[in-house]
Formats: C-alpha cells, sequence, structure tokens
C-alpha cells in the first residue's frame, strides 16, 4: 500500500513544498535589478539561489537575464477612526519582472505581481507609524518575491 501511495502522489502532482527547482533554462542567471534596495537585492539573490539558480555576473550566451523592479503604489485609506486616532490603509506594491536570454533581443518572459497589506496606524505616533509602514512594505516585497518564484518555477 505505501509503495502504491509513493507511486500515485507524484504522478498526480504532488510534490513536497520547497522540493522543485527552476526549469534548466533558468539556472544561470543575471540578475539585473533597477533602484533595488540592499534588502530587495539580498532576498532575491538568496531565493534565487534556493530555487537552485546559479548567479552570474557576466553575459553568456547560455544565460537568462532576469530584471527586476520594484515599485510603490498609492496607499488607499480604508478606515479613518477620529475618536479612536487609528486608521486603517491599504499598502500596494508591485514587482515587474522580465526574462531575457542574452542572445536574443526579445524578452521571453514579461510579469507584473501585486501584493496588498492593510495595517493599521496610530495618528498620535508618528514614528511607530513609520516603522510599521517600513515592516510591512518588507513583509510585502518577501511575499512578491516568493510569488515571482514560483512563477518562474511553473515557464
Amino acid at each position: 500500500m505505501i509503495v502504491g501511495l509513493l507511486i500515485y502522489l507524484p504522478a498526480c502532482g504532488f510534490h513536497l513544498r520547497g522540493q522543485s527547482s527552476l526549469p534548466p533554462e533558468f539556472q544561470s542567471i543575471q540578475l539585473l535589478g533597477e533602484n533595488l534596495s540592499a534588502k530587495q537585492r539580498s532576498l532575491l539573490e538568496q531565493k534565487l539561489r534556493q530555487a537552485g539558480a546559479s548567479l552570474q555576473p557576466s553575459d553568456r550566451p547560455e544565460q537568462v537575464r532576469l530584471k527586476v523592479l520594484f515599485s510603490s503604489l498609492n496607499s488607499r485609506l480604508l478606515v479613518n477612526s477620529a475618536g479612536s486616532g487609528k486608521k486603517i490603509v491599504r499598502l500596494s506594491r508591485q514587482l515587474i519582472y522580465s526574462l531575457k536570454k542574452t542572445s536574443s533581443e526579445q524578452a521571453a518572459e514579461k510579469g507584473v505581481l501585486e501584493q496588498q497589506l492593510d495595517i493599521e496606524l496610530g495618528e498620535n505616533n508618528l514614528l511607530d507609524s513609520d516603522q510599521r509602514i517600513r515592516r510591512a512594505e518588507e513583509s510585502i516585497d518577501r511575499a512578491l518575491v516568493d510569488q515571482l518564484i514560483f512563477s518562474l518555477k511553473q515557464l
């Protein structure tokens, strides 16, 4: 019975989380980032390596260029409770990416990923609000990078 399960589960598409890796053509990557912060670049490099990519600084014909841009969208006020001094704000960020073989001019894949997060802010403590916004943006960036890696694995 156990042998049957071991054969059946992979056949139906079941995989343990974290077991899959990037397709072979994406395992040698040059990461190009427009206005990436040190944290964003480090996070991208770490997640790409965990997915099986070898990051290369130079152009080689078999290499793929991954161009990444993070951008913040306008935040949106959802609730403003003037009496309590609290408000709920929706933060939205995008990760725009393109994959391109160095030997070709056209991009092999382009995509826009978006994540949103609602946070509660106190109007009386601006320093705390700034810290919450920064932590929320970092959390959104982690989710976007995870979504990017998942998308690349599906190609």
